[in-house]
């Protein structure tokens, strides 16, 4: 609950009134300060100090129609000028955690910096799906983008002991998505479950799959979605200050379905969620394998994303 001074303006508000503003409020503010450092956002800095000031959700996606949308193309061909500037302290990655629960989690060519679970959990990360090295791991579940998966799958039959007991699809904005036959192909050649996530550039929460299969959930205090009448997503991320770009063009295209989830969560699902065709770019994860960028860039975004490599 918000004390009596977050309904005063913050010129009213004495030096230490406390409006012990959410966490997303807080992330909101953060992503802002970090987009007024970049060089694409400096002419639109005065929109930035007013959108800080909005309180509500409902206030944060009206504060966004006021800031230019930025379509994906531009942002790969023009990477560098969403890049904040360095402050000469060394780049302390956030580790993402892909699975909850404690568990021995095998991570397949990843394009962000991968840690354990909450509770302790062992995660493994491996440069290639080989079924060989995986096995020897024994892991409980495993994690991957999707193109990582179908080489998986195509290796035959899972065979392992203790049994796997769940995968995880990662995919993000650029990346390939789970399609239905490739999610029957996974079942047939694991015998287990597919949850998908759709992650970000840093590998921040964006959404994910419950045990029900009916959408993905957002994660309402890591990402705000915004639909054109098209169907495409806008996103912007409020967990990646190192790249921060505000109401991106995702060519992804889905719908939000507001009801509540027969798992029993309340939170927006992402239905039906689409990629629009788009001619392909290659560009280098942190890991050192190649990944599929849906995106009609030029040379310039590939050789900012090999040098993002090389400095990880």
């Amino acid at each position: 609950m918000n004390s009596l001074w977050s309904y005063f303006p913050r010129w009213m508000r004495p030096p230490g009134a406390s409006t012990q503003a959410s966490p997303a409020a807080e992330r909101w503010r953060a992503t802002l300060r970090a987009a007024g450092a970049v060089p694409y956002y400096a002419k639109w800095r005065r929109e930035l100090n007013r959108a800080a000031h909005a309180a509500s959700d409902e206030e944060r996606r009206t504060a966004l129609l006021r800031l230019p949308e930025v379509e994906l193309d531009y942002f790969f061909s023009h990477f560098r000028q969403f890049k904040g500037k360095e402050n000469g302290a060394p780049l302390v990655r956030e580790s993402r955690t892909v699975w909850a629960a404690e568990c021995r989690v095998a991570v397949i060519a990843p394009w962000f910096h991968v840690g354990g679970g909450p509770m302790g959990g062992a995660a493994r990360l491996f440069l290639a799906p080989e079924a060989a090295e995986l096995q020897k791991f024994a892991p409980e579940v495993i994690a991957a983008p999707v193109d990582a998966l179908e080489k998986l799958a195509g290796q035959g039959e899972w065979r392992q002991d203790p049994p796997l007991f769940a995968v995880v699809a990662l995919c993000g904005v650029g990346t390939p998505l789970l399609t239905a036959a490739v999610r029957e192909s996974l079942w047939r050649s694991l015998g287990v479950p597919v949850y998908v996530q759709l992650r970000g550039f840093q590998g921040e929460p964006l959404a994910r799959e419950c045990e029900a299969h009916n959408g993905l959930h957002v994660e309402p205090a890591e990402v705000i979605l915004e639909r054109r009448p098209s169907g495409e997503l806008l996103l912007t991320s409020l967990a990646n200050p190192r790249h921060t770009v505000l109401r991106l063009a995702t060519r992804l295209h889905a719908w939000v379905d507001m009801r509540p989830c027969g798992c029993g969560l309340t939170t927006p699902r992402l239905m039906d969620l689409q990629p629009v065709a788009a001619q392909t770019i290659t560009y280098r994860a942190p890991a050192g394998a190649s990944l599929t960028a849906l995106a009609g860039a030029v040379e310039e975004a590939q050789t900012a994303w090999e040098q993002e490599a090389a400095e990880r």
